[in-house]
Order: C-alpha cells, then structure tokens, then sequence
C-alpha cells in the first residue's frame, strides 16, 4: 500500500514528485511502503529511509532533522536543497580539483563558498553554512563540495580512495 497523494507521483510529508515504483521519497526519506523494516532490528517497522545510505530504520536508530531523515550515522551531515557536504577545504583550488575527481567518477558535484561575492559588495555573506573555525579570530572560509545526497556514500568512498584530506 502505498503513502502517495492521488496523482501517484507526489510525497505526502513533502510534495516532492517521486518516480512510478520508489518505496521512499529521495527528498525527505518518507517511506511510501508499509511494512519496511529497519535495517538494525528486522522486528521493528522502519519510521524512515535516511536519504543518504537510502537504509530503512526504525525510531531508535534514524529520525528527522530539518524535515529530512537520516539514520545515526548521518544525522550531523550539512545539508542544503537535497545536496550534502562531503569535502570542505580553505583552498578553493584543492575544492575545484575534488569537484573535476567526483565528476569523472560519474557523480554530480557542486562548489559553495562563503567568501565575499560582488553580491555582498565586501559586506557579509548570510548563508545557512556553518564556518569552518577560527584562526587568531578570524574566521576561516571553507569551500564546500556538495553532492545529491544519495551520492554521499560514492563520493566518500572516490574522495578517501585518493586520499583527499580537509585541511
């Protein structure tokens, strides 16, 4: 039975469009089937699907953060418009050449920075990203590689492969 809107294609909790046959909503991790079952306790029905390792799991081992579901291993994961951090770096040249690897491994990367734009005109940028730390208090500017967040797990995987280190 499934947990669809009358058109079939829309999720309930959050109106994303989902595609024909998808037992959850990739945007927000709702399940559309009844009956899943977590993925730690195969007893218990799963209360979501974390959108990042795509894992059904009950109220005990996943929850809702901002809307969004997530298990206990990425419930502290920064998210922004169904994209996720995976790699942050001070040098925006490091963060291009993490964009060019994940690219070539067939995934869908994109950069965010905090540094002033000619938008701000030197001004602040207001962004919902935390900063990275301080140095001699001021803070440091960290450029963000985002996924969608079902890449996460691949993109991890590509970016420890070679060794990418945050710094």
């Amino acid at each position: 039975m499934s947990d669809i809107k009358n058109d079939g294609l829309t999720c309930s909790d959050c109106n994303n469009e989902g595609a024909e046959g998808d037992e959850f909503c990739p945007n927000c991790g709702h399940a559309f089937v009844k009956n899943l079952r977590c993925s730690n306790h195969a007893d218990v029905e799963a209360s979501g699907v974390c959108i990042i390792c795509c894992l059904p799991f009950c109220r005990k081992c996943g929850g809702r953060v901002n809307k969004l579901f997530l298990c206990g291993d990425h419930e502290d994961y920064e998210i922004y418009e169904g994209r996720a951090r995976v790699f942050g770096v001070s040098d925006e040249v490091t963060a291009q050449y993490a964009q060019e690897c994940l690219k070539h491994g067939g995934l869908h990367p994109f950069l965010f920075s905090r540094k002033a734009s000619s938008l701000s005109m030197g001004g602040p940028d207001h962004t919902t990203f935390r900063a990275s730390g301080e140095y001699d208090g001021h803070i440091i500017n960290e450029v963000k590689v985002l996924v969608p967040c079902q890449e996460v797990p691949r993109a991890e995987r590509l970016l420890r492969d070679l060794e990418f280190k945050e710094k």
